[in-house]
């Protein structure tokens, strides 16, 4: 018998690698003789540049960067042979702001872009931009503006906008954009797939957690409206209603006007990263997880990428996690759906101190009920 782990992080307590070791040492004590493969997986949030690190043949390059508050904050990215591959939050990421001082209206993109100049000029030709963990809600302004992109507004001074002005945005001129770019392929890598604008928007799903108050909703939300009818007009593309185009506070969308890059789910990419179909084709049962199975699971996380391409191989799958809000018909290529706070006696603070140890333990007793 042959059983696939390919786990997330379960954020907060334990890694991909980790989570997939105890889930492995439980899988020994039901199944000892079974042979066991570890494949730690990412989503195309926040460590997919270590999962790449692991498994391309690729060179870290480092240099400071405008953090979202326009602070310098050292940055890295991978490149190895004309492929470059910059996880977003390295420039804007939440990690960088204390959550008392976290605001979306004032945060920006601008760090983005300068990892992306200086990929071009290392020679880059294919550049992958893994949107997830940031700071921002503006559209991606930021980024355009320091490759070069100028906006203007009815006053006629240019200026970069964010989340609190990106609806002044009346005018953008390429005239002195980086001409490399339109020589490049571009690919935004979304751990998401909400659009950029409603209910299931940037906005109203995510600014919440990037430090935004009830009252600044409805004003982001409107600023990110103006600024797409601006966007469209300008740039000729369509980004309302595009799945992914909400990823990273709007970058999604911004990538997609300013760089013309393509949209993919992160798992898919991550999946073809590590070679996930030659694993898939051996194993006898799949093992993935996440800390928290919920809606944002279900809008193409590992949990999910990994439940989709193990049910069109036939092979069963399961999920592990720490705690879950959604159930088997909300994710129905599952086989079942175990959470350590199901399992007797459980509380936050065991969970959270022995994540590792209880993950054990529960698919243990999980596999041997299945014997």
């Amino acid at each position: 018998m042959t059983i696939l782990i390919a786990p997330d992080k379960f954020k907060g307590t334990l890694s991909a690698r980790e989570a997939a070791a105890a889930i492995a040492r439980g899988c020994r004590r039901a199944y000892p003789n079974a042979r066991i493969v570890e494949q730690q997986m990412a989503d195309g949030g926040e460590g997919s540049m270590a999962l790449l690190r692991d498994v391309l043949p690729l060179k870290t390059h480092r240099l400071e960067v405008a953090g979202p508050l326009k602070k310098p904050v050292l940055a890295e990215y991978l490149l190895g042979e004309g492929r470059a591959y910059i996880e977003v939050a390295q420039a804007c990421g939440l990690q960088y702001i204390p959550p008392l001082r976290r605001n979306p209206m004032i945060t920006t993109t601008i760090g983005v872009g300068m990892l992306i100049d200086d990929a071009i000029a290392r020679g880059a030709t294919n550049i992958s931009l893994f949107l997830g963990g940031s700071a921002t809600n503006d559209c991606g302004a930021g980024m355009a503006g320091a490759l070069g992109y100028r906006f203007f507004s009815d006053r006629g001074n240019d200026f970069i906008p964010t989340g609190d002005s990106l609806g002044w945005t009346t005018r953008i001129d390429a005239e002195k954009v980086n001409p490399a770019i339109k020589n490049i392929r571009f690919t935004a890598v979304c751990d998401v797939d909400n659009p950029l604008l409603g209910p299931d928007g940037a906005t109203y799903v995510y600014a919440s957690q990037k430090g935004a108050k009830p009252e600044d909703l409805p004003v982001l939300e409107d600023h990110m409206s103006r600024f797409a009818d601006t966007l469209e007009r300008a740039l000729k593309v369509v980004v309302r209603g595009v799945g992914g185009a909400g990823a990273a506070g709007g970058l999604g969308a911004g990538a997609m006007a300013f760089l013309g890059a393509e949209l993919k789910p992160g798992i898919e990419v991550m999946m073809e990263a590590v070679g996930f179909p030659s694993l898939l084709a051996t194993a006898d049962l799949v093992i993935t997880g996440e800390g928290k199975i919920d809606e944002q699971t279900v809008r193409g996380k590992v949990v999910a990428g990994v439940a989709k391409a193990a049910k069109i191989a036939g092979v069963p799958v399961i999920a592990v996690g720490g705690v879950r809000t959604v159930g088997l018909e909300e994710l129905p290529d599952l086989s079942a759906v175990h959470t350590l706070m199901e399992q007797p006696g459980m509380t936050v603070e065991k969970a959270m101190n022995d994540s590792a140890e209880r993950l054990e333990e529960m698919v243990a007793e999980v596999l041997k009920s299945r014997c």
